[in-house]
C-alpha cells in the first residue's frame, strides 16, 4: 500500500496535523495512501506533541476496530476513520517513538561549546557577531523560541544522520510520496523546512526517496502574540513579518518541493499568550486550510518539470465564515465535518433507542455501546466536536454548521449547515437509512459490528449531505 510521510515541524507542524487526523476522521479522501506522521519538535515537554500522539493513537485503535478481524486484515470502509494512520516505529518494526530523540537539553551557548572559547579567539568573534547573548542563553528543550538562525544550526545536525530519518529512507518505497508541514514565520518550522527539504533531495542511496514526489505547505503569521515586554518571553510578533519576508527571499529560488503550498491571513485577527511553555492555542482556520493542502497534493498524479506553487483563497472577507461565504472549493470540508458532528449526534441518541430495529437485527444493543471500540468512538468525537467549536469561536472563525444543543430532540436538523437547507428533518431520517444500510448488507466476510455501526452510520449521513457537493 502506497504511503505518504508526513513530516511535522514544529509548534504549528503539530496543530495542522491535528486538522488533518480530525478531517481523516471524517472521511476527508486521502486517495488510498496510509498516512504516516513524523513529528520533529525539539520541545521536549510541549503538551500540544503528547496530546497529538494521544489522538494518532486514539484514531489508530478506532481504524484498527473496523479492519481487524480473527487474525486477517479487511479493506477499508469508505467514510468515517477509513483511512490507515500509522508510525514509523511500526513500519520498521520497533515499539518505542524514535522521534523522540529529536531534542535538546542544553542551551544554545552550551551547544556551540562557547564556554570553551577563549575571549580572543576568533571563532568567539564569530559567534557574537552571528548570535545575540539572547541566542546564546536560549534553553533548546523549549525550542528556538522564533530564531530560525539557532533552528538552522541545531536542526541541521538533529537531522544529520539521525535515526529517525535513516528509518524513514529503510521504510520507504517506490510510490510512496513525502509531505513537510511547516510555519515559515517562527524558529523551528523557518529552518527545519529547507534543512529536511535538501536532506530528502540529497539521500542519493536511497533513490526512491531523492526522487520521490514531494509536496510542502508554509504557513505565513497568522497570530500575534502578547508584548513580550510584560511576559518575560524572547518572542517578539512584531517581527513574524520581517522573518516570513527574509524566508520567502531565500525560499524563492531554493525550494526543491514539487508542490509548495502557502497559506496565511493577511491580518493577525487574533493574539495568543506569549508562552513558549505551553503554547496553548486554540485551533485555527489556517491551520485547516493548511491541512487541506495534504489532500489536494494527494490528488496530483504526476511530478512536475519544476516547482508549482499554489494557495487558496476565501469568498468573503468575514470574520465568520459559513458556506457562501467560504465559497464553493470549501463545501468538501464543510461536508465532512458536518458529517462527524451528526455523526456524534447519532452517538448520543442511539444507545437510548430501545425499539431502534437494529438492536436486535445487528447487535447494536447496551453491551454493544458499553464495548470498548465504541467507548473510543465516542471519547474521538468529544476531542473532534472540542476542536470544531474553537475553530468556531476563533478569529477568523470557521463556523459553517448551526449546531443545536445535542439533547434537543426537537432541533430541526435540516438547518444543519449554515446557508444550506438537508431533506432530513430530524434523527429519523437518518435511522431509517441506517436500516435500509443493513438490509442491503450482504458481507459475510466479518462479525465486527462496529465497521458495520460506522459504515450504515456513514452511508445514512452521506445520503443528505452528499448534496452540498
Amino acid at each position: 500500500m502506497k504511503r505518504v510521510f508526513v513530516f511535522c515541524i514544529g509548534g504549528t507542524g503539530l496543530r495542522v496535523m491535528k486538522s488533518i487526523t480530525m478531517l481523516l476522521s471524517a472521511g476527508m479522501d486521502a486517495k488510498g495512501f496510509t498516512v504516516v506522521p513524523v513529528l520533529i519538535d525539539p520541545h521536549m515537554d510541549l503538551e500540544e506533541k503528547r496530546n497529538l500522539q494521544t489522538l494518532l493513537e486514539e484514531y489508530e485503535t478506532i481504524h484498527n476496530n473496523i479492519i481487524l478481524s480473527d487474525g486477517k486484515r479487511l479493506n477499508p470502509i469508505d467514510g468515517f476513520f477509513g483511512t490507515e494512520v500509522t508510525d514509523l516505529a511500526k513500519l520498521n518494526g520497533q515499539q518505542n517513538d524514535i522521534s523522540e530523540p529529536i531534542a535538546e537539553k542544553r542551551s544554545f551557548g552550551q551547544y556551540l561549546n562557547v564556554g570553551n572559547l577563549s575571549s580572543e579567539d576568533v571563532n568567539n568573534f564569530l559567534v557574537q557577531t552571528l548570535f545575540s547573548q539572547a541566542n546564546l542563553d536560549n534553553d533548546l528543550s523549549v525550542g528556538f523560541k522564533g530564531s530560525p538562525n539557532v533552528g538552522t544550526v541545531v536542526l541541521g545536525e538533529m537531522i544529520k544522520g539521525a535515526d529517525w530519518f535513516q528509518a524513514f529512507c529503510n521504510a520507504f518505497q517506490e510510490g510512496d510520496r513525502i509531505f513537510i508541514i511547516s510555519s515559515i514565520f517562527g524558529g523551528t518550522g523557518a529552518s527545519g523546512y529547507p534543512l529536511l527539504e535538501k536532506k530528502v533531495r540529497n539521500s542519493t542511496d536511497h533513490p526512491s526517496v531523492k526522487e520521490a514526489i514531494m509536496g510542502a505547505v508554509s504557513v505565513l503569521p497568522y497570530f500575534s502574540l502578547e508584548d513580550p515586554s510584560t511576559t518575560d518571553s524572547d518572542i517578539d510578533a512584531a517581527n513574524f513579518l520581517t522573518k516570513t519576508k527574509s524566508a520567502l527571499a531565500y525560499y524563492e529560488n531554493s525550494v526543491l518541493s514539487d508542490y509548495f503550498y502557502y497559506v496565511g491571513e493577511q491580518g493577525l485577527k487574533t493574539t495568543y499568550a506569549n508562552n513558549e511553555k505551553k503554547q496553548d492555542d486554540k485551533a485555527h482556520f489556517v491551520e485547516l486550510v493548511a491541512a487541506t493542502a495534504l489532500f489536494d497534493f494527494l490528488k496530483k498524479t504526476e511530478k512536475p518539470e519544476k516547482t508549482q506553487a499554489l494557495s487558496r483563497a476565501i469568498k468573503e472577507d468575514v470574520d465568520s465564515l459559513s458556506v457562501s461565504t467560504l465559497g464553493n472549493p470549501y463545501n468538501d470540508i464543510v461536508k465532512v465535518v458536518a458529517d462527524m458532528m451528526l455523526l456524534s449526534r447519532l452517538v448520543y441518541f442511539l444507545p437510548n433507542e430501545s425499539q431502534f430495529p437494529l438492536s436486535k437485527n445487528r447487535g447494536f444493543d447496551a453491551a454493544f455501546y458499553d464495548d470498548k471500540a465504541f467507548i473510543s468512538l465516542r471519547n474521538f468525537i468529544v476531542r473532534f466536536s472540542q476542536w470544531y467549536q474553537e475553530l468556531v469561536e476563533n478569529k477568523r472563525g470557521f463556523a459553517p454548521l448551526t449546531i443545536a444543543d445535542v439533547t434537543d430532540r426537537a432541533a430541526k436538523l435540516s438547518n444543519w449547515i449554515q446557508d444550506f437547507s438537508l431533506d432530513a428533518k430530524d434523527e429519523s431520517y437518518y435511522l431509517l437509512d441506517m436500516i435500509r444500510a443493513s438490509n442491503r448488507d450482504k458481507d459475510e466476510s466479518h462479525t465486527i459490528k462496529f465497521r458495520r455501526f460506522l459504515d450504515y452510520t456513514y452511508k445514512a449521513i452521506d445520503k443528505y449531505t452528499s448534496k452540498i457537493m
